[in-house]
């Protein structure tokens, strides 16, 4: 990380660094799904620069190794976060297990599919980076470790933002493959986040948490983040608008 965020892990003990319960968990799901589908991305767009043979003296090939170089920090400074995670909460281990079981089936399936794929969950990731990075309603924009993580993280997703959706502009995909790879990966990246969720807050109330309190930050997060998500449905559908449309 360009400000040092990750030179450091997290605190043993980050729970509720995003102000609430709720807050916090949404982002420690999605922080267990990181990992697995940064090494997916990264895999793949090596694969198809190599396949391709790519000149090495072009802006594209440039731009990979930047992708590259970006998504193995990501990936590294989402894997200490969650070691910090997994000690505070055990249970939460099984779910990053379940997260690389997935990103091995997706890289069963043929290279341009894996691309649509990458190109998908990168324009999902720039559409939440964008909302990170402008407002403040749905992560709490203080100098705790993991706020400073998700911070660095958003800067870096808008910085290669376009890498993906180049190559798979210079692979060639079919609008019809980047927008069925679009549409499954909201659905799997939304489902999950939400279970994620959701077992995470279940582990918190075994500890002593309580349901009703609980059930009122979730209520108010949800409500609170419908500008957030109004703002980022625009976002989504700028997809339709990308290359090959």
């Amino acid at each position: 990380m360009s400000d040092g965020a990750h030179e450091d892990s997290p605190p043993a003990r980050h729970r509720y660094w995003n102000r609430t319960c709720v807050r916090s968990r949404v982002f420690d799901a999605l922080s267990l799904l990181l990992p697995a589908g940064e090494v997916f991305f990264i895999d793949t767009l090596e694969k198809w620069r190599v396949r391709s043979e790519l000149p090495p003296d072009t802006i594209l090939h440039a731009e990979i190794d930047r992708f590259i170089r970006e998504e193995n920090a990501h990936r590294q400074a989402h894997e200490r976060y969650n070691e910090s995670l997994t000690a505070e909460l055990p249970e939460a281990r099984a779910l990053a297990q379940r997260a690389s079981r997935v990103t091995e089936d997706l890289a069963k399936l043929s290279l341009p599919m894996q691309l649509a794929f990458v190109a998908a969950f990168e324009h999902l990731t720039t559409v939440l980076a964008e909302e990170i990075g402008t407002h403040a309603d749905l992560i709490a924009d203080d100098a705790s470790r993991p706020s400073r993580l998700w911070h660095w993280h958003a800067r870096e997703e808008l910085g290669h933002r376009d890498v993906a959706m180049d190559v798979a502009a210079h692979a060639g995909l079919r609008r019809r493959s980047l927008t069925l790879a679009l549409l499954l990966a909201t659905a799997y990246l939304a489902t999950d986040v939400l279970r994620y969720t959701f077992a995470l807050c279940r582990c918190d109330i075994r500890q002593g948490a309580g349901r009703t309190a609980m059930l009122i930050d979730a209520v108010r997060f949800a409500f609170g983040a419908v500008p957030s998500l109004l703002r980022m449905t625009r976002g989504w559908w700028r997809y339709r608008r990308a290359p090959n449309g």
